[in-house]
């Protein structure tokens, strides 16, 4: 009987020691998944700054990637868009509304590039007049501007073409900061030359790297002026000025005003023929004329001699 509670006395013991070593190793594991909890998930769960502060601050592998992932991506590129336009418009008075298209678009930022006025008739011969002017506008005011002038009359055409030059500025950027480079490198080499010869050729190569330099320079100053100021030639006509051909050039009017202006163009060439070929007729008609008519009273005289000499013959004497 002892012997039976001795072994029931160690199975417990041993059943009781090994419930103990499960629990224990559960908690280690438990603290393990604790710890590291703690220490990989807190970037996840870090409140994001707005400054970026809070990516910076976490410690570990992750953190210039998180920095990067809070910075809001790619960077932003600025288009470079140059716009074109041009806009006819019939008014009432051509030089007020000429004047008030051009206060528009000083107000927006703008210039004038050109002014021209004239004055002409339309096919009833009554005067009308014409202002065609050049306007360079800010991009960001552009179209309101071309709305604007638009609504100073009746608007006849519009037409706004768009091109983006945001590669190409792109590219004259970057040959333009290794042309810089290279301009750099040889003002250096010309401090370090000893020679005559190394200092005339070095002298003629910084002006060449110079010379291409403000060439890229100049392009991309160009590209980006057309694309921060954009340009609209308007064109305002008077009422009276002939209405725009509309058709296609088909049909019994388009026909006729063609063939019109065909014999036209016929008449005009026939008078500059006839223009070119007057003044030979003049100085060569005349004595061939002259020379003519006296050939002619030539033979008239040598017909008439023998009829007369016939005439004046006695008659035959009687047998």
């Amino acid at each position: 009987m002892a012997t039976v509670r001795r072994q029931r006395a160690l199975a417990t013991l041993g059943v009781t020691g090994l419930a103990l070593t499960l629990a224990l190793a559960g908690c280690g594991a438990d603290g393990a998944d604790t710890v590291s909890s703690s220490s990989g998930g807190a970037p996840a769960i870090a409140p994001a700054m707005p400054d970026g502060k809070a990516a910076e601050d976490t410690a570990g592998a992750g953190g210039p990637v998180a920095a990067s992932g809070a910075g809001g991506g790619a960077p932003v590129i600025n288009r470079e868009v140059i716009y074109t336009g041009s806009l006819t418009v019939r008014v009432a008075d051509v030089d007020a509304r000429a004047e008030e298209a051009i206060r528009l678009a000083e107000a927006a930022g703008g210039f004038v590039g050109s002014d021209a006025r004239s004055s002409d008739v339309n096919y009833d011969d009554v005067p009308y007049e014409r202002a065609t002017i050049a306007l360079r506008i800010p991009r960001d005011a552009f179209a309101a501007t071309v709305d604007a002038i638009a609504a100073l009359g009746e608007q006849e055409n519009r037409k706004i073409e768009a091109q983006d030059v945001t590669e190409e500025v792109i590219d004259l950027d970057s040959r333009i900061t290794g042309q810089r480079a290279q301009v750099d490198s040889a003002r250096r080499l010309l401090e370090q030359a000893k020679t005559l010869n190394d200092l005339v050729s070095l002298e003629n190569e910084l002006a060449r790297r110079e010379a291409d330099l403000a060439s890229l320079t100049a392009k991309r100053d160009r590209l980006k002026d057309l694309a921060a100021l954009s340009t609209l030639t308007v064109e305002l006509v008077q009422d009276s000025a002939p209405a725009s051909v509309k058709d296609d050039g088909t049909g019994f009017l388009a026909g006729l005003r063609n063939g019109w202006d065909a014999f036209l163009t016929f008449g005009v060439v026939v008078l500059t023929v006839i223009g070119v070929l007057l003044p030979w007729l003049v100085v060569l008609g005349i004595p061939v004329a002259a020379l003519v008519i006296f050939r002619r009273r030539l033979r008239r005289r040598r017909a008439a001699v023998p009829v007369t000499t016939t005439a004046a013959a006695p008659p035959a004497a009687a047998p």
